[in-house]
């Protein structure tokens, strides 16, 4: 049976994932809002009308997070916010005022975005607002990320390189988002020695693709690949960042898999999310009133009774002989199980394990 290689916890970049999370959504619109991109796996990608949500509502969606929820952090996402508003004299004014807003309340603002916007203008002016950091998607080197965020005619050419012009202007931290699909993975290690000769290490997620809304219903996505195929190049990829001094999370990826190459320590799914600083209190992004929340010890306990709905949804008899399921692990998403099935999974057997931090602590997969 493989060996775990996780003698050490992780770097960390500003915080721990040992503690309720602290950020919350801060959706700019009804199904994301509108964006100068038709990213491939974009969530949105069904929806017909796509709208920002005007400056109050979005203000007091701020207030709601800081003075309801207790929430410190929030991340501006679309849509895409940098084409948020009116732009004057190459700025963005009402994204400013929203920024601005957040960081006079004590909710520091995160912007996250494609990247290819990022003129020395809008830059400067997002961040004189206030803005606590930047939160970047990266789906590759080139090749991959061309073929990845695409415009409206289904065109990428040229977005790399705006991207990488674009980090020049920037001052505040800067972290990654990386979708993992069946046409980038082969460059996850060479994108990790990237990130690490040409950025200060802060954080690089790597996202396996979550079948959300109307992608839960498609059995077949033309970008997904088998979990057993990309773990591979995940492993070699968190290798290289980790040594150079990256935090580095991979979303949505099982553990018992992760385990054979060893970044089970690193897999973040949806139990993980809520210790996670950097991810979102489901109590806040579901608008769940206190009224209901209170009915448990605290919103931290209904942040995991949320967690424990989503692997409910996804039970099946393999992911159920494993002591990891339902506390740590949530299990593949409906649409791979019936798509893949479920061979690749391999159920770690022993006494239950209800500590989502097990593998922050330095836990194995395969017993301790």
């Amino acid at each position: 049976m493989p060996e775990a290689i996780a003698e050490q916890v992780r770097p960390i970049y500003k915080h721990d994932h040992l503690n309720p999370t602290r950020r919350g959504w801060l959706f700019m619109g009804r199904h994301g809002g509108p964006c100068d991109k038709a990213c491939k796996m974009c969530y949105y990608a069904f929806q017909d009308t796509l709208v920002f949500y005007d400056l109050d509502t979005l203000i007091s969606h701020a207030n709601r997070f800081r003075h309801y929820y207790g929430l410190e952090f929030c991340d501006i996402s679309g849509g895409e916010p940098t084409i948020y508003g009116p732009k004057k004299d190459g700025r963005r004014p009402k994204l400013e005022e929203l920024i601005t807003h957040c960081a006079s309340i004590g909710l520091k603002p995160t912007i996250i975005t494609h990247g290819q916007n990022n003129t020395a203008e809008l830059v400067a002016g997002v961040e004189a607002a206030g803005l606590e950091d930047w939160l970047i998607s990266l789906h590759g080197m080139e090749e991959g990320h061309e073929q990845t965020v695409v415009n409206h005619q289904g065109k990428g050419d040229g977005g790399y390189q705006r991207l990488i012009d674009g980090l020049q202007h920037i001052t505040r931290p800067v972290r990654f988002n990386t979708t993992v699909q069946n046409f980038n993975y082969t460059e996850l290690p060479s994108l990790a020695r990237w990130l690490s000769d040409n950025r200060p290490p802060t954080v690089w997620n790597m996202i396996l693709f979550n079948p959300f809304f109307k992608w839960n219903e498609r059995p077949e996505i033309d970008f997904q690949e088998k979990q057993s195929e990309l773990a591979p190049w995940i492993g070699n990829a968190v290798a290289i960042a980790e040594a150079a001094g990256w935090e580095v999370n991979v979303r949505y990826f099982s553990p018992c898999i992760a385990a054979q190459y060893g970044f089970e320590k690193n897999c973040v799914g949806f139990f993980q999310t809520q210790i996670d600083p950097w991810e979102w209190s489901l109590v806040a992004t579901n608008n769940t009133p206190l009224s209901f929340t209170e009915q448990l010890p605290n919103a931290h306990a209904m942040n995991m009774a949320h967690c424990r709905q989503i692997s409910d949804s996804r039970s099946n008899p393999t992911c159920e002989q494993c002591r990891f399921f339902k506390t740590v692990c949530e299990g593949p998403q409906s649409q791979y199980q019936k798509r893949y099935g479920l061979d690749e999974f391999t159920p770690s057997i022993g006494e239950h394990v209800n500590d989502p931090a097990y593998f922050e602590r330095g836990g194995t997969f395969y017993g301790d």
